[in-house]
């Protein structure tokens, strides 16, 4: 194709037109956090901390999960030292310390070959808390401090094994484990799958917690409409469902009359001409470039009520940067301020669904 002076001009101003036109469309932040420019409308799922800045004072967010890779770009400078709290023989990496990574890649346990999403989910739930805002993933709290605690890998973990992470994470002593030097206010659970009731083991553990004014906050599980499993079903647990991004329950949440909040989780794209059509979180993750090297990456892949509970978890550092004082019992009763009504499902009549929203400003 041969370009003259007039045809290049009429290029470089269609060009500049659609460039407009996106700059329209785009979203100045991540679609979930809402937008800080008024000509971008935000999506209705949106949990609206687009423009709440960080408090003054320091929150630390604990991850029990499957650990986090501590180089990440987006992730520089939110990490504080952790712990692998997952024992033997079901740690690949021989048992408890204080290397909280994940494991190695293509692990196996026994003859099952580990999930690669297990190695990457732990990155993509604290970059959701405290993205720094690098390539684009912008937490809810910036300014949070993230303790990774290593709870699963490969293999099973134990029930031991989660007492004991959620336990050292609030700064308990732990048998046989270096005291934590870095107590978080609030733990982020991006699991479930447990016992039906909360047991007393768990239920005594989290009691504990609640008494030092500790915020658990829990996903409600990728289950497809069944009731609470723990730990979101234990009592005094922030549980969390997922919405997708014009505010309906995704179909593969948990769905139970006592789920907490609901907060974006995506799902399939939407048919909108909207910036949140894509219905996904940008997260910060690990990906395989052409020469099977990893390298960090940043990617709206977030689907699921895991990456709905982070959302929360930052939002509660948020304001706990702000108010430090704030207690589990008063943000739940002060709740209907920071949410708005959720479009109910009708294979849950006894539901009254709310959706996490900084309605009105701290």
């Amino acid at each position: 194709m041969i370009f003259t002076a007039r045809s290049f001009g009429q290029c470089f101003s269609s060009f500049t037109f659609l460039l407009a036109a996106l700059a329209v469309n785009a979203q100045d932040l991540p679609w979930h956090l809402g937008s800080i420019n008024s000509a971008t409308p935000a999506a209705p799922a949106a949990i609206n901390t687009a423009g709440t800045q960080p408090g003054p004072h320091e929150v630390v967010v604990a991850v029990i999960d499957g650990g986090v890779l501590p180089n990440h770009p987006s992730l520089s400078g939110r990490l504080l030292p952790g712990f692998d709290m997952l024992s033997g023989p079901n740690n690949l990496k021989g048992g408890r310390s204080a290397d909280f990574g994940p494991d190695p890649r293509d692990v196996k346990c026994g003859d099952r070959v580990a999930s690669g999403s297990y190695r990457t989910h732990g990155t993509e739930v604290a970059s959701l808390i405290a993205g720094n805002g690098r390539d684009g993933v912008t937490g809810v709290n910036p300014s949070a401090k993230i303790l990774p605690v290593r709870l699963f890998g490969s293999c099973h973990m134990s029930r031991n094994d989660l007492l004991d992470a959620i336990s050292w994470s609030a700064g308990l002593s732990v048998a046989g484990v270096p005291a934590n030097a870095n107590p978080a206010r609030v733990i982020n659970l991006s699991f479930a799958g447990g016992k039906p009731i909360c047991g007393n083991d768990l239920q005594q553990v989290l009691d504990r917690l609640a008494s030092k004014n500790i915020f658990v906050v829990a996903a409600v599980g990728n289950t497809f409409g069944k009731r609470l499993a723990e730990p979101a079903n234990c009592r005094g647990v922030i549980s969390v469902g997922a919405v997708n991004a014009e505010n309906n329950i995704e179909h593969y949440s948990a769905l139970d009359p006592r789920t907490t909040i609901y907060a974006p989780g995506g799902g399939k794209s939407i048919s909108v001409d909207a910036p949140w059509r894509v219905n996904k979180l940008k997260v910060a993750t690990f990906d395989v470039n052409f020469k099977g090297d990893e390298m960090p990456a940043s990617l709206m892949s977030g689907v699921g009520t895991s990456y709905a509970s982070p959302l929360v978890a930052g939002f509660v550092s948020l304001m706990l940067s702000h108010k430090p004082e704030l207690t589990p019992a008063e943000f739940l009763k002060q709740l209907p301020k920071y949410s708005r009504p959720v479009n109910a499902p009708a294979s849950c009549p006894d539901c009254t669904p709310r959706g996490l929203a900084m309605v009105e400003m701290m």
